[in-house]
């Protein structure tokens, strides 16, 4: 990508460039005598060349996690490239760090998966690929590695991932059907050149999952980045943006569901998520609206400014400081909960059955629950029975105590804590322990 010519790629993100890198590399490897015209340069120079760049890539991404981190689109042709390099490179180097790399992003996704459903924050994604976990680029690799998600369209870092020399070390596979009482997960990754970071938080049960980017530019344009998502089941998924424009094509982004024209403040502590909007004045839509698809729940009711609904044994609900209304006409006909006004806050307390008893039990208890608001600062008292304060400046407060929520260990979580920048991950589950060198 860094030839000229008209077929010159003009921006080239992280991804890109390791797609470039493999091929660079596997076209020296095939011809390393013949001269190629672009650069005047034989295959032998571009293979060292691609070795080089390749290298330094897979270094920095060992040591610093993705730019667009947990990105769905991107991580299928991650793996795409790094599967191709386990198989076809020729460096024994290169072979064995692309292994590692492919260790680190599926270990990534188990951490970051409820039953087979990738629903974690991403640095880059587009709307068909949030609003169903059945529609998502990685949902067949995990079929493939675990046994849980399914097959769809997307398949080149399937059949890549099935092709290759890759050895899956099963205890990846573990953690990913791993459903304890409760797992909290928090991770930090380097996401530009200028060192800049996002804090990123999952919580999971055997019921739900609610993952967050916590307090990730504030007030700033957004472009496709996915901010927070409460997950019951592939399609019973639950998100708000704020939309610059009612198109849902992937050529608008951000869109009507993928990205946030104004990116929102959150903050999330273990099964409670607080998400805060500040829209402009000038903001021609004027809203800011749940992903809530109601009839892909079992049951569901709004109740004052709160919409309550349940999957099986797990329950979400979902209130809005300026009232909630669910939509009922339309391309997003009962999938749409929407809130007016610049300013609002959002509060989503989730729930399971085997605490909150029954789902009729479960909305009278959150209805209960203290709640003050005031702009866009805020008060709530869980249903565990802590009270969480949070604004648009200042901490978040844990009955009273300021809880971190950035500054993050790169992984932090039962299975693995890793330093950042890391050199090395230790992988655990059970008695069983593998290590990533970077």
């Amino acid at each position: 990508h860094d030839e000229p010519g008209s077929d010159a790629m003009c921006y080239t993100t992280e991804n890109h460039s390791i797609l470039f890198h493999t091929c660079e590399i596997l076209a020296g490897q095939l011809y390393p005598d013949d001269l190629f015209a672009n650069a005047g340069e034989t295959g032998r120079w571009h293979r060292e060349k691609g070795e080089r760049l390749a290298l330094a890539w897979l270094k920095r991404r060992g040591a610093t996690g993705f730019w667009e981190w947990d990105s769905n689109c991107y991580f299928e042709e991650d793996l795409l490239a790094l599967s191709h390099l386990t198989g076809l490179a020729e460096s024994e180097d290169i072979i064995g760090l692309a292994a590692v790399l492919v260790d680190k992003i599926l270990f990534t996704i188990a951490v970051n998966s409820y039953k087979g459903i990738f629903g974690s924050t991403h640095g880059r994604t587009y709307a068909p690929m949030i609003r169903s976990g059945q529609l998502e680029p990685t949902s067949g690799i995990s079929r493939l590695m675990w046994g849980m998600g399914i097959y769809n369209q997307h398949i080149r870092g399937l059949v890549g991932m099935a092709c290759s020399e890759y050895e899956f070390p099963l205890l990846i596979g573990d953690i990913a059907a791993h459903l304890p009482d409760e797992l909290w997960n928090r991770e930090r990754h380097v996401i530009d050149d200028a060192g800049e970071e996002v804090n990123k938080v999952t919580y999971k049960t055997p019921d739900y999952m609610l993952s967050s980017a916590q307090d990730y530019r504030p007030g700033q344009k957004g472009y496709q980045q996915h901010i927070w998502q409460a997950t019951l089941s592939p399609d019973a998924v639950v998100f708000t943006n704020h939309p610059p424009c009612v198109s849902e094509n992937g050529a608008h982004r951000p869109n009507f569901w993928a990205g946030n024209y104004v990116l929102p403040r959150v903050a999330q502590w273990k099964d409670v998520l607080i998400a805060l909007y500040q829209l402009p004045e000038d903001d021609w839509m004027g809203f800011t609206h749940a992903h809530f698809p109601v009839y892909q729940f079992d049951e569901y009711a709004i109740r004052g400014t709160w919409v309550f609904a349940r999957k099986g044994d797990g329950y979400v609900a979902l209130g809005a400081s300026q009232g909630v209304s669910l939509i009922k006409r339309g391309p997003a006909a009962y999938q749409e909960v929407r809130s007016y006004g610049q300013q609002n806050v959002w509060v989503c307390q989730m729930g399971r059955a085997a605490l909150d008893g029954d789902f009729n039990a479960f909305q009278d208890r959150v209805l209960g629950l203290p709640l003050e608001t005031q702009g866009l600062d805020v008060r709530f008292t869980s249903l565990r029975g802590e009270t969480l304060a949070f604004g648009w400046q200042g901490p978040l407060l844990r009955d009273g105590q300021a809880q971190p929520i950035t500054g993050f260990g790169h992984y932090e979580n039962p299975y693995c804590a890793a330093d950042l920048p890391a050199e090395q991950m230790d992988i655990q589950f059970g008695d069983l322990v593998m290590r990533l060198e970077f």
